[in-house]
């Protein structure tokens, strides 16, 4: 998504003669839209991390104590796809 935000930066060229190129810097930047977007991406890793071993954990400790742990375990495939979400927009977010 790097390449869709963000200012673009203009060319310029002189020709009477001697021909010179210069550039511009544009206002815009995409590095705080990258950071943001990595940052996300962390977030939703952590969150993933989290929903997929208390999904895990607090499910099999119930299904052996009482046989009650069913629905913990309906967090574990919110976690993988939280993973997946985070993986991908901390990979987008690489500088």
């Amino acid at each position: 998504m790097r390449g869709f935000v963000g200012g673009i930066a203009q060319l310029g060229e002189r020709l009477h003669g001697m021909q010179e190129v210069s550039g511009s810097i544009p206002l815009t930047s995409t590095k705080e839209q990258c950071f943001a977007m990595h940052k996300l991406g962390v977030i939703s890793v952590l969150l993933g991390l989290a929903f997929s071993i208390v999904g895990l954990v607090v499910g099999f400790t119930l299904a052996i104590g009482s046989g009650t742990g069913e629905q913990w375990f309906t967090l574990v495939p919110f976690g993988f796809v939280f993973l997946l979400l985070g993986v991908t927009l901390t990979q987008l977010g690489k500088k």
